[in-house]
This record gives structure tokens, C-alpha cells and sequence, in this order.
């Protein structure tokens, strides 16, 4: 029932720490009653699923982890995620009978459905508009789906694996270019961050498609860079919602760095890394995708730039509307980062930092489960 391997220690141990920075940074209203409930209810359903050896026990960590969603009013959230847990126990239950190749399919129409692949992407635009982002984001860079399959899907199936992902990588990228796309268009700070997390964690599903080591490796570390990037944007923008009531309006220049330059640093080191810039981990983890794709998987080669330069530019924007724009006498004085909120974030730019100036440990915690991966595709 439950399998603590490498892929499991490394996962369980950088989602702990990925648990502890969203919770230390968020608001306290964040925090209390439901809100600490919801944050219990996907840790403890991210540990089971990462720690699960069998598809019954993954899908009741899978299920737990939809509890807020479930509590919640927002309906396409709600469906969502109602949907993709019955596909991962229909797949559970065809999953070693006659009917692999429905088994199959189940399982990768749940992963999609998870990531917000297109088509299926509106339900986490609607989530990022309207839900808690502290625990959206708990949930969402647990990445729950890219684990399935590599957990599960892969391994249970790997001839159909072989001959299918392909076809969803192809998906996944033209969901990462339509998203940055959809984002240069986008008025609202929270969708804006829908967009770019949809965006940039679509090469996770993509770079595991190239079948290839350096493919691989560099999606799992996509992975961490997708986590601990978007859990600091998340948690600054928060906390600017907690501070302001003109944040959540259409993006104008509101000029909150001059009161918050704290803020506006993390926000910016974590969006800077989410978009691959030298010296963090996003290159390191872009630099091996790219490689990785020029093997087998040209078109990721093409996609990767592109769209990662696009987000570029709405990170960016989003980051000017909110920190300048304002001369000080002009903005209402809003506190800067408190000291729990620095901690936190100093956490998550430090590892993203020396990620990126010293990658060979981080790399060589995720090639174990790349070689794996590679060697059970291949039929060794």
C-alpha cells in the first residue's frame, strides 16, 4: 500500500516545505477555521497520494485533496474536480482487468483534466478568480496529475504510454502557447496568474513525453520551479489583497512598491525564475527541457521559447501595474512584508536561487526517478 521510494521521500520532503512558506505567508484570515481545515485537508491528501503504492490509496489522496473544492460555491472547480476523481476510480478499477486501454485513458483524460489542459483549462482560471489562493495553490502545485502519471500511468502501461503521450505533449504545448497568449489579453491580476501557471506547468506534462532522461529530469525540475514560483507570487499577491482594496480591480499602475519594496522584490525574483532567467532554477530546468526535446521532441523546442518569453511579458506588466506607476505621496500607505512573510519567502527564493547557481544536487535527486522512468518506456 504505501512505496517510500526516491520519487516519494523527495516528493513528500519539497512538498512539506512548499506547505510550510504558503501557510507562513498568508494572510491570518487565510488561516483560520475553514481555511486551516482546507490547508490540513491537502497536505494530508498530498502525503498519502505521493507515498502510494496502489491506485486505491492514490485516489483517496487524490480525493482528499478536492475537499475544499468540494466545500466551496464555485461550480466549475467543484465539477472539475468531481469528474477527475471518478475517471481515476474507474481507471482504478479497469486497471488490471481486460480493458487496459479504457483503463488508460481514463487515467490520462484525469491527468488533463487535473492540469487544465485544453480544453479544460477554464475550470482553473475560475478557481484562481474566486478561491482561496493559498490553498489553490497548495493543490495545484502538488501536481497530483504529472505524479499519476508518472506513478501509475507509465509503469502500468508503458507500450500505450509510449505510443499516446506523444499526442499529449503536443496538447500541453499548444495549451502553455495559447495560455501565454490568453494572458497578454488578460485585465485582472488574478487571472493573469491563472494564465501563467497553467502556462508554465504544461512543459512539466510535456518534457515527460520526450521519453528521454535529460526530458525528463528537466520536467521534474520544472516542477519545483512551478511550485516554489508561483506559491511566492501567489502569497505576495495575497498579501496585496489583504492590504488593499484596489488590487483585485482591473490591473492599473497602483505603485505598492513604494510602501512594500520587500514585496515587490520577492514578487519579482519568483516571477523572473517562473520565466527561466540565468542564474535560478528555472534555466537550469528549461535549459535540460530544451535539450532533452531536440532528441525526440523537436516541437517542445519551438514551444518552450516562445511561450516562456510571452509570460515573460505578462509577468512583467502584472509586476509594473501593481509595485510602480505611483509617486509615494500618492499610494495609501500599506505595511511591508511582515517578518513571518519575509521568512517564508526568503525559503522559496533561496531555493530557487541556489538552484539555479549550484543545480547537482537538486539534479541528481530527480535523475534516480528520470532514469527509471526512461528505462521503463524503453521496455528494459
Amino acid at each position: 500500500m504505501i512505496r517510500l521510494d526516491s520519487l516519494a521521500v523527495v516528493s513528500m520532503a519539497s512538498f512539506a516545505v512548499l506547505w510550510m512558506v504558503a501557510v507562513a505567508a498568508a494572510p491570518r484570515r487565510d488561516r483560520d477555521g475553514r481555511g486551516l481545515w482546507d490547508l490540513a485537508c491537502v497536505l494530508a491528501g498530498t502525503m498519502l497520494a505521493y507515498a502510494s503504492a496502489e491506485l486505491p490509496v492514490f485516489l483517496a489522496g487524490w480525493a482528499l485533496t478536492a475537499v475544499p473544492y468540494w466545500r466551496g460555491e464555485t461550480r466549475g472547480p467543484k465539477i472539475a474536480m468531481a469528474v477527475s476523481t471518478g475517471l481515476v476510480a474507474m481507471g482504478a478499477l479497469l486497471a488490471k482487468t481486460d480493458f487496459a486501454s479504457a483503463a488508460f485513458g481514463l487515467l490520462v483524460l484525469a491527468v488533463v483534466l487535473r492540469k487544465g489542459i485544453l480544453p479544460t483549462h477554464l475550470w482553473t482560471v475560475e478557481a484562481f478568480e474566486h478561491l482561496q489562493l493559498p490553498t489553490l495553490g497548495l493543490v495545484l502545485n502538488s501536481h497530483l496529475g504529472g505524479y499519476l502519471l508518472i506513478r501509475f500511468v507509465m509503469p502500468m502501461f508503458p507500450t500505450l504510454a509510449a505510443s499516446w503521450l506523444p499526442a499529449v505533449s503536443l496538447l500541453a504545448l499548444v495549451t502553455s502557447v495559447f495560455m501565454a497568449v490568453a494572458a497578454l489579453a488578460e485585465t485582472h491580476p488574478r487571472r493573469v496568474l491563472g494564465f501563467l501557471w497553467i502556462s508554465q506547468s504544461s512543459f512539466i506534462l510535456a518534457g515527460l513525453a520526450t521519453m528521454t532522461e535529460e526530458g525528463i529530469t528537466g520536467a521534474l525540475l520544472q516542477w519545483w520551479v512551478v511550485a516554489f514560483t508561483m506559491t511566492g507570487m501567489l502569497a505576495v499577491y495575497r498579501s496585496l489583497e489583504a492590504r488593499s482594496t484596489n488590487v483585485r480591480e482591473r490591473i492599473s499602475f497602483l505603485g505598492l512598491g513604494a510602501h512594500a519594496p520587500r514585496l515587490a522584490v520577492f514578487f519579482a525574483v519568483c516571477g523572473l525564475a517562473l520565466v527561466g532567467l540565468p542564474g535560478t532554477l528555472g534555466f537550469v530546468a528549461e535549459d535540460l527541457l530544451f535539450h532533452g526535446a531536440l532528441k525526440t521532441h523537436p516541437w517542445l523546442g519551438v514551444a518552450l521559447p516562445v511561450a516562456t518569453a510571452i509570460n515573460a511579458i505578462s509577468m512583467l506588466r502584472l509586476f509594473l501595474k501593481l509595485f510602480t506607476g505611483k509617486r509615494a505621496i500618492h499610494v495609501p500607505p500599506i505595511p511591508d512584508a511582515l517578518p513571518f512573510e519575509r521568512l517564508a519567502l526568503t525559503v522559496a527564493v533561496v531555493l530557487l536561487v541556489l538552484g539555479g547557481l549550484v543545480p547537482t544536487l537538486l539534479i541528481a535527486m530527480r535523475t534516480p526517478s528520470a532514469m527509471g522512468l526512461v528505462n521503463v518506456l524503453s521496455g528494459r
